[in-house]
């Protein structure tokens, strides 16, 4: 009798990105009931190290320094993903032993934090992305006081048509600052843009895509409940008071 050999078990590779559309509805907890799957361009980054860094970053009894490590990582991981799809130029250099064609950036990259917080967070991507600009937006009361509007400030650096500009807010509860900065950035005239959130809500990520159809989100997690105090839930707290003390 011949006995055919065991087979090999499967090997299952977790994916390092998720595209969301097939993001699967919560079947537990409180849930906005008109939660719908978000569209293919919103992308959760599921490399391990991103969802390690975004646990700790959750656990409350995370320690003030480590937060900031940990926030650090997370946005590597996260700018990284966003540029993957960055255009390249060929360029020829001379290597010890001859010459080689190889690839360079072909489009700058501009990174624009919502927050003071997010901004310190920005030095670490200087040493990834090469040449990388940055600057912030802010949210400022106009004369009425009926209202905040949004102004970029940039120095020195490329068009804004020009260049892949990145948002960044590193958690978008409602929405309501992270839309607003999309438009005015697009109403500037880029058309290259990517949000990158460490976590936003349902509702929020709803906002965020009235204000620029088609914009594309970088995340490490997307929760469908939002408190209008405490923001998506489960969150991370107060992020400024955990990032400094």
């Amino acid at each position: 009798m011949v006995v055919a050999p065991p087979s090999k078990p499967e090997k299952i590779q977790r994916p390092v990105v998720r595209n969301v559309g097939s993001y699967p509805r919560p079947t537990s907890g409180t849930v906005d009931e008109s939660y719908s799957p978000p569209p293919t361009n919103i992308n959760v980054v599921e490399h391990p190290v991103a969802q390690h860094a975004l646990t700790a970053l959750r656990n409350k009894e995370t320690p003030t320094k480590q937060f900031r490590v940990h926030s650090n990582q997370l946005l590597v991981l996260l700018a990284l993903e966003a540029t993957r799809t960055l255009p390249t130029l060929e360029e020829t250099v001379e290597t010890p032993a001859d010459s080689h064609v190889g690839s360079v950036l072909g489009k700058p990259v501009i990174f624009l934090s919502l927050t003071r917080q997010g901004l310190g967070l920005a030095h670490t991507l200087a040493d990834f992305i090469p040449e990388m600009s940055f600057g912030s937006i802010t949210l400022d009361h106009n004369r009425s006081h009926k209202h905040r509007e949004p102004r970029i400030h940039l120095v020195n650096a490329p068009m804004l048509p020009d260049a892949r500009v990145i948002i960044f807010d590193p958690v978008v509860g409602a929405g309501f600052s992270a839309s607003s900065a999309l438009h005015l950035v697009h109403a500037s005239g880029a058309s290259d843009i990517s949000l990158l959130s460490f976590l936003i809500s349902s509702p929020g990520l709803k906002r965020v895509q009235a204000a620029i159809p088609g914009v594309t989100v970088w995340t490490a997690a997307i929760e469908p409940e939002l408190d209008p105090k405490r923001g998506p839930l489960p969150g991370l707290g107060n992020f400024a008071e955990r990032l400094y003390g």
